[in-house]
């Protein structure tokens, strides 16, 4: 098994709204704990080359921005990371996209003005803001999953106006129990494909969801199971998050 992990963080300058840098340092600690070494990679509108970097990053990470974060990285990710994306993330490594960068991974997005930014298209989904006038999707979450073994809630905090709609077939991360979602409407939330996840909670979801951030740091080395860490204050955060949202 390996022991050293390597994280690379898209965009941190730009797309960090309530905390989503978060993940990265809680990924960091929950590894270091069980003795992993952990090299964080920062990668901006100058990293102009990903080449040969494919097989030495195993977690990537990126996070939700507002729509002028949002147009500041769009076109350098289309432009000089698009491929590498793709790549990645058809190969099996492991990812965790956060709202904006969420969206931005779908076929495209349709603003509230009518404008249409394509995506990268990794993620077979869309995304429409159908206006101002339209009720933003805000508040606390709670959604089931059906693939984490133990643990199968997550808790988070939403605060989008885009509305996703996930193509046929394709897998949410989890079943709406309190919320809205991708859209308000299907009780999907997120989505998962292959090792990687998009999903519209921040807080930054991994703070609360320690299950879901040990599930990302296994898939990424390559084990069933990590040994288990001191969560108890954390479980009780997550209880008390179920219980009043």
């Amino acid at each position: 098994m390996k022991k050293k992990i390597t994280i690379a963080h898209f965009y941190r300058e730009d797309l960090n709204l309530y905390g989503d840098d978060g993940n990265v340092e809680i990924l960091s600690y929950r590894a270091k704990e069980r003795g992993f070494s952990v090299n964080v990679m920062y990668v901006d509108k100058n990293t102009k080359s990903m080449s040969g970097l494919l097989n030495k990053i195993d977690i990537i990470f990126m996070g939700g921005g507002p729509d002028s974060g949002q147009k500041e990285v769009y076109e350098d990710l289309l432009t000089n990371k698009k491929s590498f994306i793709r790549d990645y993330i058809e190969s099996g490594k492991v990812g965790l996209f956060i709202c904006g960068s969420y969206q931005l991974l779908g076929n495209y997005y349709k603003a509230a003005d009518g404008t249409i930014l394509k995506g990268l298209g990794v993620f077979d989904l869309y995304t429409h803001h159908f206006g101002i006038k339209f009720p933003r999707c805000i508040g606390n979450v709670v959604a089931k999953t059906s693939f984490l073994k133990e643990h199968f809630f997550l808790v988070g905090f939403e605060n989008h106006g885009g509305r996703t709609f996930l193509g046929k077939g394709v897998k949410s991360l989890a079943k709406v129990i309190k919320g809205h979602g991708n859209n308000s409407t299907d009780k999907t939330e997120g989505v998962i494909y292959k090792n990687s996840i998009g999903t519209y909670l921040h807080g930054p979801v991994l703070s609360k969801n320690p299950h879901l951030a040990d599930y990302l740091l296994a898939k990424s080395i390559g084990c069933k199971k990590l040994h288990p860490l001191e969560d108890s204050i954390i479980w009780r955060a997550h209880d008390y998050a179920k219980k009043i949202s």
